[in-house]
């Protein structure tokens, strides 16, 4: 046996021996743990091969190639530690923990023994010198030539197949470990990657990125993004969804080629930077051909059928996908929530639990929306990875159920948490950022922080994904200008302009009702009844909102008694809920004020602000026609709840009217209250018409004459000049064209070329 201890050297010694400069002396060190024969072969290999040392050295075959030159070496070891030093040098790196994993699963390959007790095989291998100290020895490795030299004499033994059998077994091992663990280690992920990579186990791969998603690359860049990088084609035929990940990751190797970090910036951060670029909306459709990726609704993925558990968490996010594609958010839903994880990584079964939850809230069903979020929400913040979309999301839709619950202080308290969560960059920031700005705009409209809610629209016009949730942008919009509209032909100019601007995306179900509901409520306001009550006849999906309607439009046509009954007769309704009813208060309260019955209406307005209060917004009492509001502010100024009422209009924690205003005064307060909403028509003024009246109006619009419209009317041709005399009085004008115009401006009438 040869005495290798006389041939071991340091850094310096090897520097001397072979004239090597600093970084030369430190690379041939760490590959060769400082044994002397495998630096002098390396050593010569660069003189003879003409490849840099860099090249020789960053490959296991090559550095196979370079221990072949040698057959002086040694190491004395028993049968058993030199088995366990070959099973180490299959790992990327170890520590007592991942060397227990490798000794147990390749205990089974092997003839001898259970490396039992771990401790000890490790420090004899470290007093051999076949293992050496990482970086501040926070883990161990096999230095890459003594890797080599193992390889070498396991060929020699004849246990080629026991090693590639060995490799395969690890690589599933760690995979598994890395799934069951809440924060996996580096050393762990390193294994999996490097082994599954190697062994060309493309499902492996999957599995990993399902347990990690893309934090995996900034979080353990050193290995992730190398094992993902330009995966062959083999790999995309059998596991279709790895090309998105392959090409981030194929990007983000090239842009680290080119990139040198700022002094003091960590190259984690640089990755994530890179990653959350390439996964922002939109960001990677040119490289795959995709097409748009809406919110609720994800690229559609291939079937892979029920083999395993990746196959079937990429099948139910693909029918999740289909159905939502489909406008079927309620089935969806179905499918996602009623999907139960058969691995046991945790990170997919969160993942479907999400998308099923914002089916949910798409399908305007926030209440199982926050059931399936409850669900999933503590274990989702417990193992939060900065710069992942998980956490953020599943805060983001919570608020936005909750606000669409009508529990508006539980979105409150998630907004906040929000803010606190969203340190940019993001990966994939589309999951959450739609949620986070449209309630967001809601609750800043509902505290009447009218600068921070046009600035949240602006932001929401200008993102690039907002997807299923567009729908809310024009409701959101109409609201804003009813508040802040100066006139009428403003106001009618804002709502020509939101409809010509609204994205092109066909509304189904429940949010087409919403977003019919919206454009009923900005007719009420601009006082076109007529179009309102056609539109609320198809309004069936919402019967809360409704009824608030039908009750706004009597209101404004003057039917106070009518706005009374209806108000009175749907308030306890099962249907209506606490935010409706408050609407329906203050429509009683404006109403019974102009019958002349001043005590009930100051009660039923004192009672509205307890209700706006116990929902957390002023929007039902700014809704009121101004001079009927501002007489019931007067008539109720000495009551206690104005106090609360005040502080409702405190705008949102991390909002920039907070930091610059503070908390508002009570008579600015009262002032903005009664000042808002001044275009908004309070009652109509000008009569309504009949059926025979509406019938002539269409006819005059269509261009008929007064001998066809008796034709078509089956009148003589005098009744019918009398009844368009009485017609033109009534919308005071002169004549057919005035009569026309004047009718399409009140509402009677289509816009041109509807």
């Amino acid at each position: 046996m040869i005495d290798q201890a006389a041939k071991k050297l340091t850094t310096a010694e090897l520097q001397t021996k072979f004239n090597l400069d600093d970084d030369a002396a430190r690379i041939i060190h760490a590959a060769s743990g400082g044994w002397e024969s495998f630096a002098g072969v390396a050593v010569s290999a660069v003189q003879t091969t003409g490849r840099s040392l860099d090249e020789l050295l960053g490959s296991a075959g090559l550095a196979d190639f370079v221990v072949s030159q040698t057959d002086d070496f040694s190491l004395p070891l028993s049968t058993a530690d030199q088995h366990a030093l070959e099973v180490l040098s299959l790992l990327d790196g170890f520590d007592e923990g991942v060397a227990r994993i490798a000794f147990e699963v390749s205990a089974e390959r092997w003839t001898d023994p259970a490396w039992a007790d771990v401790p000890t095989v490790l420090l004899r291998l470290q007093m051999s010198g076949a293992v050496t100290a990482g970086p501040e020895e926070s883990h161990w490795y096999v230095p890459l030539l003594i890797a080599a030299w193992a390889r070498k004499s396991l060929i020699e033994e004849g246990l080629e197949g026991v090693t590639a059998a060995v490799e395969m077994s690890l690589a599933e091992a760690f995979t598994t470990q890395l799934e069951l663990a809440s924060s996996p280690d580096s050393l762990l992920v390193d294994n999996a990657l490097v082994l599954a990579r190697r062994v060309r186990a493309w499902e492996l791969l999957d599995r990993i990125f399902l347990a990690c998603g893309y934090s995996l690359f900034y979080r353990y860049h050193r290995s992730s993004v190398a094992a993902f990088a330009q995966l062959p084609a083999p790999a995309l035929r059998a596991v279709p969804e790895l090309r998105e990940v392959t090409t981030v990751a194929t990007m983000v190797q090239e842009a680290l080629l080119d990139a040198v970090p700022p002094t003091g910036v960590p190259l984690s951060l640089v990755v994530r930077e890179q990653v959350a670029r390439l996964t922002a909306p939109g960001a990677l459709r040119r490289d795959l051909g995709a097409e748009d990726n809406p919110v609720g609704q994800l690229a559609e993925r291939v079937l892979l059928g029920e083999a395993g558990a990746p196959s079937r968490f990429h099948a139910v996010m693909s029918e999740m996908a289909r159905l939502g594609a489909a406008g079927t958010h309620h089935a969806a839903a179905e499918s996602g929530a009623g999907w139960v994880a058969s691995g046991v990584a945790r990170r997919p079964s969160r993942i479907v639990r999400l998308h099923a939850a914002i089916h949910s809230v798409l399908a305007c069903e926030p209440g199982r929306a926050l059931a399936l979020l409850r669900s999933i929400e503590d274990e989702v913040k417990e193992d939060s990875v900065v710069g992942d979309f998980l956490s953020p999301a599943v805060t983001a839709w919570t608020a936005l159920a909750s606000y669409l619950a009508g529990d508006h202080e539980r979105a409150d308290t998630e907004i906040v948490e929000f803010a606190r969560l969203d340190v940019p960059p993001f990966v994939q920031e589309q999951t959450f950022r739609p949620a986070a700005l449209i309630v967001e705009a809601y609750r800043s409209i509902d505290k009447l922080d009218l600068s921070a809610a046009e600035e949240t629209v602006r932001r929401m016009r200008d993102y690039s994904e907002m997807g299923d949730l567009w729908f809310h942008v024009p409701i959101i919009e109409r609201t804003l200008s009813q508040l802040v509209a100066s006139s009428r032909s403003t106001l009618l100019r804002s709502e020509e302009s939101i409809d010509m601007h609204a994205p092109g995306v066909c509304a189904t179900g429940g949010t087409a009702e919403m977003l019919m509901a919206s454009r009923i409520g900005m007719l009420i306001s601009l006082g076109q009844l007529h179009r309102a009550e056609v539109l609320l006849e198809k309004l069936s999906g919402i019967s809360g909102v409704s009824q608030v309607l039908f009750a706004r439009s009597e209101l404004v046509a003057g039917r106070n008694e009518a706005s009374v009954r209806i108000a009175e007769a749907q308030y306890y309704e099962n249907h209506v809920d606490t935010r409706d009813r408050a609407e329906l208060t203050g429509i009683k309260a404006a109403a019974l004020l102009r019958l002349g019955d001043l005590e009930a209406a100051r009660l039923a307005f004192v009672e509205l602000l307890e209700l706006s209060v116990l929902v957390g917004t002023v929007l039902p009492i700014v809704r009121l026609p101004m001079a009927e509001r501002k007489e019931l502010m007067r008539m109720s100024a000495e009551e206690p709840i104005w106090q609360k009422i005040t502080e409702l209009l405190v705008p949102l924690a991390h909002s920039p009217s907070r930091r610059s205003l503070g908390s508002e005064s009570h008579a600015a307060g009262m002032d903005k209250l009664a000042s808002l909403g001044e275009a908004v028509v309070g009652l109509v003024d000008f009569p309504m018409l009949g059926r025979r009246e509406m019938s002539l109006l269409e006819k005059l619009d269509q261009g008929a004459s007064v001998a066809e419209i008796a034709r078509d009317l089956l009148l003589v041709q005098g009744t019918v000049k009398n009844n368009l005399s009485s017609l033109y009085r009534k919308l005071g004008v002169s004549g057919r064209e005035a009569a026309v115009t004047r009718a399409r401006v009140l509402g009677y009438l289509g816009s041109v070329g509807a």
